[in-house]
């Protein structure tokens, strides 16, 4: 507490009571006082308590100058603890000195576009838009990294902490929509070495510390009981470690992506896409759901790792659809093979040719014809051969129905999260464990059928007006439709150009010759525009569904037939 007490006036030297002329004067020197400038101390008060008077220059005192004759000077008694500043007669003769950091308002400003997850770059250009003192870059990205640091927390986590955290978060929640660790496992690296040393088995991968945790919610579970399909990959430049991010899921009847969850492995190795299907069977057996494991499609990319895994978890019944899009680009990239340039554009023809295969049997015969086309090119069917004829040959159309030959969805989201919710900045693992609670809780959110903008799980493919308008046009040609049932598969029938009518005899020769091919040419011709439709009768009334995601077949058939 500050008290006032009679102070008695002092008078003291100037600072520049140290200048001094010297002149010399023959073998000796005459130094020259000039006449000292005496300045007049005025009391202001005194204090009992150090840190009162501290606080009082902090925040009180204006700071002088160089060369200002203000000032102030604390005396401290040596009788008590008391303490009596001064002040100087003069005043201020500098001008005001510029604060120094960001400004307040400023600061505030900052805090709501950091929660708004506004880059760096554009927050500069808003508070310049708002008249608002806009700070140096470098002021702005530390004022960021300790707003990092107080929402994400610190910027490092040991493996022990790590286990901690998995464990705090792992019992699930009431709300369908609050994030959990579904389950997670870490292995510390003495444990692995004795292992190993149990096992004699010796991988110098194998040995380091590894962990995995995935996280889900109640409602993103539930879309893996209802759907057959399984999409995954690996999406990485997330964590500044350089740890692999993995999104399960699945796709609907409209090719909309519907996430499972999301985990984070230490490594990309069979034992971690294992992890991740286990994952999904674990969590439908904690909610008392099951999964449709009978009619089961993996939809991914060609390694080798995923396959395995999922034949592991899943068993080896089940089709393994190679994403068409990364087979595609793969196969472009090895188009240098073949020296003559322009023989590139023909045999991409070809294999686009090749991926129209309706069923197994008419791709195996398609392969054959395709080798035989292109025999003697001996280093691009090699490479085929091995990489996409006899292992990776999942990627034609007919090998699932109802199920995309892409996983262009999954990556759509993987984009998703690197525009939206990371800025396509790495942040370190302690703090994406913030972020990836943020991105299941928004993903299963979503998905609440109660909002109005909810991504509701399609069960039919959608018909667009422009489908409707062929259907429409088609059904007026009054054309006869004949099926044949065939187990699980109906094919339909019907004549084409202008004729009305189709014969039993024709399409008996249309069977014969479409599985007798000579030569590829002969292929494409009897391959024949296909389009894949839905054909039922309700209410009397004949209704087209157009879409590329029903399972029955329409073959057209040539006039030249």
């Amino acid at each position: 507490m500050a008290q006032s007490q009679s102070v008695a006036h002092y008078i003291s030297d100037s600072e520049n009571d140290i200048d001094m002329e010297i002149q010399p004067s023959g073998n000796t020197e005459t130094v020259k006082r000039k006449k000292q400038n005496r300045r007049k101390w005025i009391p202001l008060c005194t204090y009992n308590d150090k840190d009162d008077i501290i606080n009082k220059i902090k925040n009180d005192v204006k700071w002088r100058g160089k060369q200002c004759p203000a000032g102030i000077h604390l005396l401290y008694h040596s009788e008590n603890e008391c303490i009596t500043m001064y002040k100087t007669e003069d005043d201020h003769l500098h001008q005001e000195s510029r604060s120094i950091g960001i400004n307040q308002q400023s600061k505030e400003v900052i805090c709501e576009l950091f929660k708004m997850k506004i880059k760096p770059k554009h927050m500069l250009e808003l508070l310049e838009e708002k008249g608002l003192p806009v700070p140096k870059k470098q002021q702005l990205s530390n004022y960021l990294t300790s707003l990092r640091e107080k929402c994400y927390g610190t910027s490092t986590i040991s493996l022990g902490e790590l286990e901690a955290w998995c464990q705090q978060n792992s019992f699930i929640p009431d709300d369908d929509d609050k994030p959990w660790v579904l389950k997670y496992q870490i292995e510390y690296e003495d444990e692995i070495n004795n292992d190993n040393d149990d096992d004699n088995v010796s991988n110098d991968d194998d040995d380091k510390n590894k962990f995995r945790f995935f996280v889900t919610t109640k409602r993103l579970l539930f879309n893996a009981s209802i759907s057959n399909k399984i999409h995954v990959d690996a999406i990485y430049k997330l964590i500044w470690q350089e740890f692999p991010c993995f999104i399960i899921g699945t796709t609907d009847m409209i090719k909309q992506f519907h996430p499972y969850g999301f985990a984070v492995c230490s490594n990309e190795k069979e034992k971690d896409f294992e992890f991740i299907f286990s994952c999904i069977c674990d969590g439908l057996r904690n909610l008392n759901l099951q999964m449709n494991e009978q009619e089961l499609v993996l939809i991914a990319d060609g390694a080798e790792a995923i396959s395995n895994a999922f034949s592991k978890v899943f068993g080896t019944d089940h089709n393994i659809v190679m994403c068409w899009f990364h087979m595609r680009k793969c196969v472009e990239k090895k188009l240098n093979l073949v020296e003559d340039k322009a023989l590139h554009n023909e045999i991409m023809n070809d294999i686009e040719t090749l991926q129209l295969s309706k069923n197994k049997k008419t791709f195996n015969i398609a392969t054959r014809l395709f080798l035989k086309k292109w025999e003697k090119q001996e280093r691009c069917i090699q490479y085929l051969s091995s990489e996409w004829l006899e292992s990776k040959n999942g990627w034609y159309e007919g090998l699932s129905m109802y199920v995309p030959s892409t996983n262009n969805a999954l990556e759509a989201t993987n984009r998703m999260i690197k525009d939206e919710d990371t800025l396509r900045e790495r942040l370190v693992l302690s703090r994406f464990t913030v972020v990836i609670f943020s991105i299941v809780n928004k993903w299963s959110k979503e998905r609440n059928p109660t909002l109005i903008n909810s991504k509701i799980f399609e069960h039919q493919p959608s018909i667009t007006l422009s489908h409707w308008t062929d259907a429409y046009n088609w059904v007026k040609l009054n054309k006869e439709v004949i099926s044949i049932s065939n187990d699980d598969t109906t094919t339909y029938y019907l004549p084409a150009g202008e004729e009305i009518t189709i014969t039993g005899k024709e399409i008996k020769r249309y069977e014969t010759y479409f599985y007798l091919y000579r030569s590829w040419s002969h292929h494409k011709l009897l391959r024949l525009d296909q389009q894949l439709a839905e054909v039922y009768s309700q209410s009397s009334t004949y209704k087209i569904y157009l879409s590329l995601l029903t399972i029955n077949i329409i073959s057209f058939i040539d006039n030249h037939l």
